[in-house]
C-alpha cells in the first residue's frame, strides 16, 4: 500500500487597493505594507503609524476562529464590522483583488485563533469572519467595553448559507489513483465539495473540463499506474492535453489548482521551469520514485510554523511521498493586473534530510490564480476510506489550502491605534 501525506495549501476579504507593480506578501515574503500598489487612507497601509484620524475605540470583540468542525484554530482570518452586508462572492473562479474596505474596525486572527477587535460605534453591526472564498456574517449589538463573540459566530461554514450568511468555496475533486483529499475536508467539518465521478460515461469527462471556470479550487490528486517493480520509470501516467489547457485558464482567471505528488506533469508542462524534480528527465512520469519514506518536517513559512506549534504539531513527521521536489527556480510570472514579474514559487513546507532540506510543499502566482503543488498526499493513506487519526500532515496541507486562497495583492495592516 503506498502510505502518503500531502502538506499543502491560502484567502482572506483584504483592505488594501492593489497597485500595478505591488506584489504579496503571500509569495514573495516581503514585509506587510511595503507595497507600492494605492492604500485607501486610514487603513493603515504606511507601515503601522499611528493613525491620527482614527477615534479611540469604545470597546473592543474577542473571540477565537475555528475551522468548520469547532476545535481546530484558524490563524490569520479576517476579522471586522460593518453596517452593510458584504457582496455575494463570485460564484466561480474570478479575480480575487485585495480591495479596498470601508470599516476601520478590523483584525486578524492569531495562530492560536484568538483576537481583539476594536469597536468604534455602539449597535446593531454585522461581524465578518473571512478566509478567502470561506465567510460567516452575523449580526451583533456592539456595546461600550469589551464583549465576547458567540462562539458560533465566529466557527466558519462548512456549507453554503447565503440567507443565514455562510459561504464556502465551490471545490472540484478530480478523479484519481490515490490521495483522497475528501477525507482531509470532512476532517475538517467541510460538506460542501464536489468529487467528479464519471463513471463509464466518456463525454462527461469533457464536459466536466469545459466547467472548470464555475469552482474557485479544482484538485488534481495523485494519479498514475505503478510499474513492476525495478521498472523506470516508478509509474505510467498520462496528460490529458484538454484538462492541461483548461487547468491555466481556470488559474489565470483566478481559480486555484491543487496538484500532488504523481499528478506532478500537470505542473511540470503547464508552468514550465518554476519547479525542478528529483530525477526528471524528458520523459513522462521519470520522476515517479519507486517508494516514500517518513521524514520531519520543516515549516518553512513563519506563520505556518507558529500556527502548528500553537496546535502542538511543531514536531511533524511528513509520511510517505512518491515524488520529490529537488528544488524552486525564478521564473517570470505575469501578475493579477498583466504585468510581467519575477517570482521564485513560496515553499511552505520542507522534508529534513540531515543538516539540508528538500522543499516538499510549494505555490506561486500566474495571474489572479495560484498553484498549489505537494509531494504529499493529504489524507495520508491510499484507502478510500482514509485513517481514522487527523495527521500533522492534513492540518498543515488544510492550513496552506486556506492560505492559497487569499486575495492577491499586499496584505492589509490594520491601523495602530
Amino acid at each position: 500500500m503506498r502510505a502518503v501525506f500531502a502538506t499543502g495549501f491560502v484567502a482572506l476579504a483584504c483592505v488594501l487597493a492593489c497597485g500595478s507593480s505591488g506584489r504579496s506578501d503571500f509569495e514573495n515574503g516581503a514585509t506587510a505594507g511595503s507595497s507600492s500598489g494605492d492604500g485607501i487612507g486610514g487603513l493603515g497601509n504606511d507601515g503601522g503609524a499611528a493613525d491620527a484620524s482614527l477615534p479611540p475605540p469604545i470597546g473592543s470583540l474577542t473571540g477565537k476562529v475555528v475551522m468548520p468542525e469547532g476545535t481546530i484554530p484558524l490563524s490569520d482570518a479576517v476579522v471586522y464590522l460593518t453596517k452593510t452586508m458584504p457582496d455575494p462572492i463570485p460564484a466561480g473562479a474570478y479575480c480575487d483583488k485585495c480591495i479596498g474596505l470601508e470599516s476601520r474596525a478590523f483584525t486578524y486572527s492569531k495562530p492560536d485563533g484568538t483576537f481583539d477587535l476594536p469597536a468604534y460605534e455602539t449597535g446593531q453591526q454585522y461581524i465578518v469572519v473571512q478566509k478567502g472564498q470561506f465567510r460567516r456574517v452575523r449580526t451583533v449589538d456592539v456595546k461600550p467595553g469589551v464583549q465576547a463573540v458567540d462562539p458560533s459566530f465566529t466557527r466558519l461554514p462548512g456549507r453554503t448559507n447565503e440567507p443565514a450568511g455562510d459561504a464556502t468555496p465551490r471545490m472540484l475533486i478530480w478523479p484519481g489513483q490515490w490521495d483522497h483529499v475528501e477525507m482531509s475536508l470532512k476532517k475538517i467539518g467541510l460538506e460542501d465539495y464536489e468529487k467528479f465521478e464519471p463513471g463509464f460515461d466518456i463525454n462527461a469527462y469533457g464536459a466536466k473540463i469545459q466547467q472548470l471556470g464555475s469552482y474557485h479550487i479544482v484538485f488534481l490528486p495523485c494519479s498514475g499506474t505503478v510499474r513492476e517493480s525495478g521498472s523506470a520509470p516508478a509509474c505510467s501516467l498520462s496528460v490529458d492535453a484538454n484538462l492541461q489547457n483548461a487547468a491555466k485558464a481556470f488559474v489565470a482567471q483566478g481559480g486555484k489548482l491543487y496538484v500532488s505528488d504523481w499528478s506532478y506533469e500537470y505542473v511540470r508542462q503547464g508552468w514550465p521551469g518554476a519547479i525542478s524534480w528529483v530525477g526528471e528527465t524528458s520523459q513522462i512520469g521519470s520522476a515517479c520514485a519507486p517508494g516514500g519514506g517518513d521524514l520531519p518536517a520543516q515549516f518553512d513559512d513563519p506563520k505556518l510554523d507558529a500556527w502548528m506549534n500553537a496546535i502542538g504539531e511543531g514536531g511533524a513527521i511528513l509520511k510517505s511521498a512518491w515524488s520529490s521536489i529537488a528544488k524552486v527556480n525564478p521564473v517570470t510570472s505575469v501578475d493579477e493586473n498583466g504585468n510581467p514579474f519575477q517570482q521564485t514559487p513560496k515553499v511552505w513546507a520542507s522534508v529534513k534530510l540531515g543538516a539540508t532540506s528538500r522543499p516538499a510543499t510549494v505555490s506561486f502566482q500566474d495571474r489572479c490564480g495560484r498553484v498549489l503543488y505537494s509531494t504529499y498526499h493529504a489524507e495520508g493513506s491510499d484507502s478510500a476510506f482514509g485513517q481514522g487519526e487527523f495527521l500533522a500532515q492534513e492540518k498543515a496541507l488544510m492550513h496552506i489550502l486556506l492560505e492559497v486562497g487569499v486575495c492577491v495583492g499586499p496584505k492589509p495592516i490594520p491601523p495602530v491605534r
